[in-house]
């Protein structure tokens, strides 16, 4: 894996050196500095997923009209097409918009999963005096599992709520629920050093969402009842 060119230029020019500058130059500690790592990629990715969870929160928008539409028009699906087309542009969603935000942050999963298991990592942990995890009593080496599970329940639980906000299809209920049973079943099996990234991204993640869906003020004056006189 760390062969491949884009996810070892990460690892080299980027992964390793950040890991290496955080825990030299703020806090001796390596679960620390993975969290600042995170931090920092959600920063670079914080415009394209604002855009991102803004169009989710569109498609939630539409999606009675989306209903109401396909009800009309099964019969007819070329009509339908046309007419969800027209929906998309009337109300200046982009459906794909979603995709290419979570698409552009595997190579930085990849290159962290790849990171931690690496030779180099490894080796600087395994020198002495060096804190290899995040406390003596939980995650106290980040190059192996989260004995106490707690590491994958809560990205489980943020994962889940992340997607029930931003749901659209309620035909999407099972992967409501089957998607985080399958990440809690797989981030046990990870090392903890990668399970602590992708739990504080979920975490940054589903704080950003909220942020967003959040009702602007002239919404929450419209569902504020009138006083009668």
């Amino acid at each position: 894996m760390t062969e491949f060119g884009p996810i070892k230029f990460l690892i080299e020019a980027f992964m390793l050196p950040f890991l290496t500058f955080s825990y030299n130059t703020f806090v001796p500690n390596y679960g620390i500095s993975i969290i600042l790592l995170t931090i920092v990629i959600k920063i670079i990715f914080y415009p394209l997923m604002t855009k991102q969870y803004k169009s989710m929160k569109k498609m939630q928008d539409i999606a009675p009209k989306m209903t109401e539409i396909r009800q009309k028009f099964k019969k007819d699906p070329q009509k339908m097409q046309q007419e969800v087309m027209k929906l998309y542009k009337d109300n200046n969603v982009n459906p794909l918009q979603g995709c290419l935000p979570m698409l552009l942050q595997i190579p930085f999963f990849i290159a962290i999963y790849a990171t931690i298991l690496s030779d180099q990592f490894n080796t600087i942990i395994q020198a002495p005096g060096i804190n290899k995890g995040l406390f003596s009593f939980w995650l106290s080496d980040l190059t192996v599992a989260d004995s106490t599970y707690i590491l994958p329940i809560i990205l489980a639980v943020f994962t889940f709520y992340s997607q029930k906000m931003m749901m659209v299809d309620p035909k999407q209920k099972q992967l409501l629920y089957l998607s985080p049973i399958m990440i809690l079943i797989f981030g046990l099996q990870l090392p903890s050093g990668v399970l602590l990234y992708w739990a504080a991204s979920t975490v940054l993640s589903t704080i950003q969402q909220v942020m967003i869906s959040k009702p602007s003020p002239p919404e929450i004056l419209n569902v504020i009842p009138k006083k009668v006189h």
